[in-house]
């Protein structure tokens, strides 16, 4: 808490989360003389400060926080079972990016106003004072002429997360809850299943260049970016600040393989600008497609995936680990040139080895081809690939 913790304690108590340094320090500047200003740099600590018993007043919420983001901290404040923490107003502190969408699923939450970054110190006093409460009523929110009234929590619904570690949970169960479904429809319709974990990579390194906002909001673009490569049936879930899983059911590992290219494709091909700074961004994937029977768990079809993903994202990221790349006690099939050329990439030389005669195979049309267009010659080198060939399949 500031050093205006020590006035009255009937001054009203403004909660600030938000993870940027700046923002936090430039609301306590304008409104510390007025208010008590209580910080958090996330949605994990918010919680924590409002479920410890504090007497916040009013929250000023960013939406773009790593881990729990202010998404996350609106609906769990709004589905609390305290009246007094469900009730209390709370003001989205938005950047200028933000779109009618991120503003409609705020308000849709509850969200009771916004405010622009950067704002001034009188647009931030008047927001406060329009929905500050009374130091001794922490349960009623002042509505706006004209606008809807809040929607009440459903006390009945099952309890909400309270804390960062329990939003994580939800997440993750929510996943696993919904892949099972998918799962056992893909078992009863006899259909297939495929599973891609993604991850954004070199994030620190974006962080140093530019800055918490803009990052926070480039995460947020490509999470976009990725959601318009996806199906209407698919599931995309947002794990973490840069973590994801795509469900795709009826989708054989050749379709995945498509969409995941589709979606790095695009990623690679997107650019950023911080300033005079131009740059593109990266993920990591894991694909995996495996064979369904009665026995099958989605959390198993889960971690193949993950494992995948760990091993693309270690290996130096910008790639895709696929499903039958790593297989090791399932039947070999024949690598395309492409899936062999990416487990070369990823060090799968064992992969390349094994089917050594049908990639040259794959590659005598095209050596053929390239040689005649540029010239090389190399024509006594594609004789020998010929022989070789015909010696061995005899």
């Amino acid at each position: 808490m500031s050093d205006s913790a020590a006035r009255a304690t009937s001054a009203q108590t403004i909660l600030v989360v938000d993870d940027s340094r700046v923002i936090r320090k430039a609301v306590n500047t304008i409104l510390a003389s007025e208010y008590d200003i209580i910080e958090a740099e996330n949605g994990g600590e918010a919680l924590r400060i409002i479920h410890s018993g504090a007497n916040i007043h009013l929250v000023l919420l960013d939406l773009w926080m790593p881990d729990v983001d202010g998404f996350e901290v609106l609906e769990a404040i709004r589905n609390d079972n305290n009246p007094e923490i469900s009730a209390l107003p709370v003001i989205i502190v938005t950047g200028h990016e933000d779109d009618a969408e991120i503003r409609n699923r705020a308000e849709t939450i509850g969200a009771s106003d916004f405010i622009g970054k950067p704002f001034s110190a009188v647009e931030l006093r008047n927001n406060v004072q329009l929905y500050i409460l009374p130091p001794d009523r922490t349960n009623v929110i002042p509505i706006k002429a004209g606008t809807k009234t809040m929607p009440q929590p459903d006390l009945s619904a099952k309890p909400q997360p309270r804390t960062a570690e329990e939003i994580r949970r939800q997440r993750e169960e929510r996943l696993n809850i919904e892949g099972q479904k998918i799962l056992a429809q893909a078992l009863r319709t006899r259909q297939p299943l495929s599973v891609l974990r993604l991850q954004v990579d070199r994030v620190k390194a974006l962080l140093n260049k530019t800055d918490t906002e803009f990052t926070k909001r480039s995460l947020y673009r490509i999470h976009k970016t990725i959601e318009g490569e996806t199906r209407h049936k698919d599931l995309l879930l947002r794990m973490g600040p840069t973590d994801f899983a795509l469900i795709m059911p009826n989708t054989d590992n050749s379709e995945a393989r498509e969409i995941g290219k589709n979606i790095f494709r695009v990623i690679r091909h997107t650019v950023f600008r911080y300033g005079d700074l131009k740059f593109r961004m990266t993920l990591s994937g894991g694909l995996s497609t495996p064979r369904l029977d009665s026995k099958t768990q989605f959390k198993t079809v889960l971690a193949l995936a993950d494992v995948r993903l760990e091993r693309a994202y270690n290996g130096g990221g910008n790639r895709i680990v696929y499903d039958d790349l790593l297989a090791t006690n399932q039947e070999e099939k024949e690598m395309t040139l492409d899936e062999a050329a990416e487990a070369l990439r990823i060090g799968q030389t064992s992969q390349i080895a094994g089917q050594a005669s049908k990639i040259l195979s794959l590659m005598l049309p095209l050596l053929r081809f390239i040689n005649h267009k540029a010239g090389l010659q190399i024509d006594d080198a594609v004789k020998k690939i010929q022989a070789y060939l015909k010696s061995i399949e005899h």
